[in-house]
Parts: C-alpha cells; structure tokens; sequence
C-alpha cells in the first residue's frame, strides 16, 4: 500500500470519528425531546486490497449506517396500552360523572325523593280532610318531578358532550392520518429506498402514537419507507393517502345510534378502544341506558300511581276535565302505535257517577272498554250512551284528548277502573307525561287541591286511595321485572357504582402497563447521557489517534521529499 492511500485510511478515520461526533451530540442535544428515538452509527471496515502474496491490507473505515434504536413489537404493545389507557380514562371519567349526577345518599336524590313522596301520602291518610297535608303531598309530586325532570336533562347534556366530544376527536383523527399520509410521501422520498429518514420517521411515529390514543390502530410497513394504517382490518391510511374517518348519528326510531365510518366509502369502523372506542361505548352502554332506566321508572311511577288516583275521590268533584294524554289519531284502536297512547289498557270497564253537587244524589255508570278494537271517538261515544242524559257529555279536542263536562250543579267522580283508561287517557290522574322529559303533578290538582284522591267508594274522609298509593313504593312490578319502584332505582343506583369502581380499578391497571411499556421503550429508544459521554470520549479518541496517524504520515512523506 503506498503513502497515499494510507493517507486515505486515516482520511476515513477521521470523517468516520466526525460523524459519530455529530450522532452522539445529536443525541445528547435531543435527550429531552419527545418522541425522539436514540440514534446509533454504524461503523463497518473498508474493502481490503490485496497487497501480494495472497495478502490484503485494510483500507480504512467506513460509514455503514446511521439507524434509530426501536423495537417494533414494543412499540406496537405501547400504542395499545396508550389506547387502552386513554379508554380507560374516558369510561372511569363518564361513569363517576353520571354516578356524580344521580347525587344518591346525599338527602336530594331520587331515592331520598320518593321516600318523601309515600311519606307524604302517608300523612295524607292519617288526616285525608286535612288540606295542608293535600297540598304537601302535591308539593312533594312537583319536588319528585322535578328531580326527575332535571336528572334527565343533565343526562342529555351528558350525551351532548359525548357527542361533541366524538366530533373533536374525529376532527383530530383526521388531521393526523392527513398529517401521516404527507410524511410518508416525504419519507419515500427522502429515503429513495436507501438508509433512514430518521426526524422523518420520529414525527410520524409521534404522531401514530397521538392517533392510537384517539382510535385503536395497527401499522403495516411499507417497502418504500411508508406505513399503512389499519383499524381493526380496515385501512385508513394508505401510503401517501388519508381515507379519513367521519361521525355518523343516525335516528332509529326514537333513538339516536352513533357509529364511525371510513369518510372515502363508509365502511364501518369497529373502534373499541382510545378515546373515540370508550366515548362510544359510554354512549351505548352507559349514558343511553341511563336515559332508558329513568324514563322507564318515570313511566311506571307514572302510570301506577296514575291507576290507583283515577279511581280515588278528592273533597269535591270534577266539573269538567281534559285528558292529560294527547292521542295521535282519535280513530284508531286505544292499543296500537297509531293512537301513541304511552301506557297499557286492557279490556274492562269503570265508572262515571255523576253527583248533584246540592243535594248529593248520585247516578253511576258503567262504561265498558276494549282498547284493542276501541278508538278514542268510540269511547266517547261509549260514556255519552252510557251516561243517556245531561249528567256528563264526553268530547274530543281538537288536540286529540278527551274532554268531559258535567251539566250546570253536577260533578263527577270515577271508580273500579279495571281497564286502566282513565291513567292512561290522563282522566282524575296525579301525574301528568310518560318519562322523565315531561313528567309533572297534575296542573288542575295543583290549582284546586280539594280535587286530589286520597278517598275511595265515595265515602267522606276515605283514606283508601292514599294507602293503596303508600303501598305501591313496595308493590312488585312485572315492567320493573318484578321489583317494586324503590327496588328498580336502587338496583340500577347499585350496578352503576360497581361499574364505575370497576372502571376506576380498570384505569389504574391501564396506566401502570402503560408506565410499565413506556419505561421499557425508553431503556430502548431513550438517550442516556452517561453512554452518550462514553461514546463521545471513544469517539474523540479515535479522531485524534486518526489525526495523530495522518501527521506521522506526513512527516514520513516529508522526510521522503527531502531524501530526494
């Protein structure tokens, strides 16, 4: 080998040792930046040449490599446990806010109110004369009500927020596979097929893990540098190309289903974990049963004290009244859908007495029922028949309720209803609505409290339908699956604080296999300083051993020159 070329070795020891350097105080430089994986050089022998005599000589060194230190599996466990620990988050943050919302064992709950409610009763039937307790019981209806009322807004406004926060989440998700499909352009680019793009590639995979925090993804790496994105078996990436993802809500009867799509051909998306995976779940399986559990113990507490006050008698009688219930269509059967009568009737009859209001002479008729075949015209028609005189006369309204007036010096009272019509059509009931959007006392009971059923049989100073409406808080209902009022309350009250404490224990297992991952990823890909000191010293060693190398040679060249 002549002077020159070793020159050249010593020529490649030095460029190697500077690009090592710089590698290492790349790393030291970004120590502290996220989503920046340790680089590493790859130093590799020059080519030898062949010296003689089946000799060969190194010919210095070479830069084979500048590559980041990654472990794919790894990586792929941590976006999982990103997603999952995200999910986690959102489900425990949902379900306490809903358990918040419900207040239970704080004295202003639904439980504390309906025990005030009976109670109310309770004392109405000591003293069913006695108009302060009538009004009390009122007062604690509209208390009752209203908590009702005001729980199922708040529940709305919980799935409002879901939904807002699913479009800012799919606004997100979008921009960021945007964001991914351009630096896999750039990456195939940059690379051309050879060696790393290595801030390139950092910034996408910071910006997969940000997406694999919103929706749970897959990544599939690409020959020319680039990766496809895929949630579940869908792709919604591919190489420089966003498919992107869009919201649907869609209406289902009455109810509104949310459900995520590829925005480029619809296809369904099966997102089950991040945070758009759990605030869809909270949706489905948290907030909407919510909804239904309440509007279905509003119904039955509705329609059950609505069944045993249509029969009761107040102090006076009624003179005329308007049923609470509005039917869709006054000709079709009481039954079917078409009438829209919210609550069960079956086939029976009850009673219409219509008493002088002077002398107290009262007549009764019986009025038969069968909702199956019966519209709302017919049954007027039926109490019209029934009654035969200018005792009562039953109308329609316009608005489709059943209107009924007693003649001038007449009232009228209802008994043995068997039927359920009169709850179900609003007639003599303490509730007013079906669920808990529009549940409300009874405006007629509120302006004339004398009117309020605590009495049955027509007996002055009854209490019957008092005691029958105190009995109901413990009454097994077949709607409620067999248990009582209080008993439906409490069981979902019940479910709902062992789901949000399995949530809570859920997310603290997610965030320490999160920890966990992460913790292992950096030993991976993190920057330690102290190595980074080490390899610098090596590497500054080897630059001034290759320039002290080249002045030798120098100086044996110079001494060469001047023997000649």
């Amino acid at each position: 080998m002549s002077l020159n070329g070793a020159l050249q070795i010593g020529q490649s020891a030095i460029l190697a040792s500077q690009a090592a350097l710089t590698v290492a105080g790349n790393n030291m430089a970004n120590a502290a930046t996220p989503g920046y994986h340790r680089q590493r050089v790859g130093i590799i022998p020059g080519r030898p040449e062949a010296i003689g005599g089946g000799q060969f000589v190194g010919t210095g060194v070479q830069l084979g490599s500048i590559t980041r230190q990654i472990d794919v599996a790894l990586q792929a466990r941590l976006r999982t446990a990103i997603g999952e620990q995200a999910g986690a988050a959102i489900d425990q943050q949902f379900l306490s806010g809903i358990e918040l919302l419900q207040n239970e064992l704080t004295g202003s709950d639904i439980s504390s109110e309906l025990s005030e409610f009976f109670n109310s009763w309770s004392e109405l039937a000591n003293n069913p004369t006695d108009s302060g307790m009538r009004s009390l019981v009122l007062q604690q209806g509209e208390s009752l009500a209203g908590g009702i009322s005001q729980l199922r807004q708040e529940y709305t406004v919980v799935r409002e927020e879901i939904d807002r926060g699913l479009g800012v989440s799919v606004d997100r998700a979008n921009g960021l596979m945007e964001e991914i499909a351009q630096l896999n352009i750039q990456i195939a680019q940059t690379e051309g097929g050879a060696g790393q793009a290595n801030t390139l590639r950092d910034q996408r995979d910071a910006l997969v893990d940000q997406l694999a925090e919103l929706i749970n993804v897959t990544t599939v790496d690409q020959p020319n540098g680039s990766v496809d994105i895929l949630v579940g078996s869908i792709p919604v990436v591919l190489s420089g190309e966003s498919r992107g993802i869009r919201l649907d809500i869609d209406s289902k009867g009455n109810v509104l289903e949310a459900s995520v799509r590829v925005d480029a051909d619809g296809t369904d998306l099966t997102v089950d974990n991040g945070t758009i995976g759990a605030l869809l779940r909270q949706r489905d399986e948290t907030v909407d049963p919510a909804i239904d559990q309440l509007d279905g113990f509003a119904n039955e507490l509705i329609n059950q004290v609505n069944r045993v006050h249509s029969q009761g008698q107040g102090m006076t009688g009624w003179t005329s009244l308007e049923g609470a219930t509005r039917v869709l269509d006054t000709s079709a059967a009481l039954n079917t859908d078409a009438a829209g009568i919210p609550f069960d009737m079956e086939n029976g009859s009850f009673i219409l007495s219509v008493v002088h209001a002077e002398t107290g002479a009262r007549a009764s008729y019986l009025v038969q029922v069968d909702p199956d075949s019966m519209s709302l015209d017919n049954l007027a028609d039926t109490i019209n028949n029934a009654v035969g005189g200018p005792g009562a006369v039953a109308s329609v309204s316009n608005d489709g309720a059943l209107q009924l007036n007693s003649a001038a010096g007449y009232e009228m009272e209802f008994s043995e209803d068997s039927s359920g019509v009169l709850a179900g059509l609003g007639i003599n009931t303490f509730f007013s609505g079906s669920s808990g959007v529009d549940i409300a006392v009874s405006e007629a009971l509120v302006g004339n409290p004398s009117l309020l059923g605590a009495g049955a049989e027509h007996i002055a100073g009854s209490n019957t339908t008092a005691l029958a409406i105190v009995a109901l808080q413990d009454s097994s209902i077949e709607k409620l699956g067999g248990r009582s009022l209080r008993e439906s309350w409490s069981a979902g009250v019940s479910e709902l604080a062992v789901r949000t404490s399995a949530a809570n224990t859920r997310l603290q297992g997610a965030s320490l296999v999160k920890e966990s991952l992460q913790a292992q990823s950096q030993a991976v890909s993190g920057v330690s300083l102290d190595e980074e000191a080490i390899d610098l010293l090596a590497y500054q060693r080897q630059f001034q051993a290759a320039a002290r190398y080249i002045s030798i040679i120098d100086e044996t060249m110079q001494s060469l020159m001047s023997i000649v």
